[in-house]
């Protein structure tokens, strides 16, 4: 890889990109980033009950103090 151009974009800080979108409204950005986190575990939990248990070969993924398709 070669060293950054004059021509490419800056990285984009995404948090910056998230406050922006919530006008500035911390609270609001985080109960955004809270809602897609867990729309993002309950696709994981229906894809973790959707795999066989041979598939994996005994994986699954664990939250903080669970894991995905208990309880």
């Amino acid at each position: 890889m070669s060293a950054a151009t004059a021509d490419e974009p800056p990285p984009m800080d995404e948090a910056a990109a998230i406050l922006e979108m919530h006008d500035g409204n911390a609270l609001e950005a985080i109960r955004t980033l809270l809602a897609e986190r867990d729309a993002v575990e309950e696709k994981l939990r229906f894809a973790s009950i959707a795999m066989g248990h041979g598939f994996t070969r005994g994986w699954r993924t664990r939250l903080p103090g669970k894991f995905i398709g208990e309880g």
